[in-house]
This record gives C-alpha cells, structure tokens and sequence, in this order.
C-alpha cells in the first residue's frame, strides 16, 4: 500500500513484508525445479511489480546468485522510500563485481506521470550508471506511463541477450 495517493513510498510495511515473503518464496521455488540453477532465474514486472521485483532481486541476487533483471516504468526501490533494507541490498551490489556483471536492465518513460523521471526514477538509478557493469536504462517519451507494447520490445531484446539459447 501506499503512503498516500500521489505517492510511490511505502505506506503500510505490513503488506511490503507479505509480498517480500512471497516473491522470495517463489524465486527459491524456482531455483529448486532448476535444480539450484539460480543463474537461470531472471526477475521483473512492469510498474509498482517492476519495483517489488527489483526490490527482491536486491535482497536475493547475490546470495543466490540470480541471473538478473529487467524491468518497466518503475524505480530503483530505496529505504527512503519505505523499502526499509533496500537501500543497503543496492549498495552491496555496487561493489559486486560477479553480480554487478549481470543484466540489469529498467526502461523509464522520461514523461511518467505515475513514476516521475527527473524526481524520483532518474536519481534512483544515478548510482548504477557506470558502477554496474550489466546495468542497462532505455528511456522512453510519448505514452507515459502505459508504455503498451514498448515493454514488449525490451524484454524481447533482453531474451534475445540473455536467455535464448544460453
């Protein structure tokens, strides 16, 4: 839940706890009908489940070793923004090298009416820029927020990269 309407931070951590359980349930799920195969499990969604995904992928990549992330229209998820635990999660990734490597990729609309770019997208993924060496950002201008089939395009480049015939 949100803090308010017009807000993207975290308004009941209740809930943000119940979905972390959750997710992190199902990628270990995942993991485990992979064999242990953790590098073959990417995560992602498309607005507030773009951010949850990231959220988790954050928290779990390195100690499981995910094979990475992509992701639309949503942010880089932060302590400040009620994602209590996050901010440290994303830090600890910066400086590592082996899961730094892999692909991170998140694809923003520069005229995001939900998930505003220049206040709260932009300065979340600063710190990524030439950090990581797998992060990728496209950005994008002229639908908002529903991007329609502009997601599409990023996750079929991203298969075509990273998942088709590794």
């Amino acid at each position: 839940s949100y803090r308010e309407a017009h807000s993207n931070d975290v308004g009941d951590p209740g809930p943000l706890a119940e979905t972390r359980d959750r997710l992190s349930k199902i990628v270990r799920a995942e993991i485990e009908m992979l064999g242990g195969a953790a590098d073959k499990v990417f995560l992602g969604g498309l607005s507030q489940g773009c951010t949850a995904a990231l959220d988790i992928y954050l928290r779990e990549a390195m100690d499981l070793g995910l094979g990475g992330f992509v992701g639309s229209v949503g942010f880089i998820p932060g302590d400040r923004h009620g994602f209590t635990g996050a901010s440290d999660a994303f830090k600890r990734l910066l400086v590592n090298e082996t899961q730094g490597a892999r692909p991170l990729w998140l694809q923003c609309a520069t005229d995001d009416q939900w998930v505003p770019w220049e206040r709260l997208a932009q300065p979340s993924v600063q710190p990524a820029i030439g950090k990581l060496k797998g992060f990728g950002i496209r950005c994008l201008k002229g639908r908002g927020h529903i991007i329609d089939d502009w997601e599409g395009h990023i996750l079929n480049d991203f298969a075509r990269e990273y998942v088709v015939g590794h």
